[in-house]
């Protein structure tokens, strides 16, 4: 979700040990470890669980050339660029609510003014249909799918701005 498929491009470092699971397989099982240091494993030296399962590596590799072929045709970029445009356009709308808009790809959030802000607004979101999260004390919290849509960021943002309106 960083806009990259590892965050450590944007920063341009290279880790030692990057661990990769959940999104990784699309909802089906696996987990992986990748490392520069070739030394660390040999052939028949480790075992898991789901350790070579062919679904589980076969989907990984199908979400892996899925997400490779989104990110080349330019969509995922103009998603990030849209949605980090959508909350900063509340942000400035509802200067008495938040602070500013934050993060990086589709991991971000919005900075709520006040601690006592944040409760009201998750209580209120979930009562307007939207489930709305928190990072930290008082973070708004957002993480869609890379695969959101514009209609479908959209329809968050007006459902988001009805329970904004609703605080007061």
């Amino acid at each position: 979700r960083s806009g990259e498929f590892l965050a450590s491009k944007l920063y341009e470092i290279t880790p030692d040990i990057i661990t990769l699971a959940k999104g990784l397989a699309g909802g089906v099982p696996i987990g992986a470890l990748l490392t520069t240091h070739k030394e660390i494993f040999v052939a028949g030296d480790h075992g898991s669980t789901f350790g070579g399962n062919f679904l589980s590596t076969r989907a990984a590799l199908e979400v892996l050339e899925i997400l490779e072929a989104y990110k080349d045709s330019g969509a995922l970029d103009k998603t990030h660029i849209y949605f980090e445009e959508k909350l900063n356009q509340i942000v400035e709308k509802y200067p008495n609510v938040f602070e500013k808009e934050l993060g990086l790809g589709l991991m971000r959030g919005i900075r709520c003014k006040g601690d006592e802000t944040l409760p009201k607004l998750l209580r209120a979101g979930f009562e307007a249909g939207v489930l709305l999260l928190r990072s930290g004390r008082n973070t708004l919290r957002f993480l869609p799918p890379l695969t959101i849509t514009k209609d479908e960021i959209n329809e968050g943002m007006r459902r988001l701005e009805d329970a904004i309106s609703s605080l007061s």
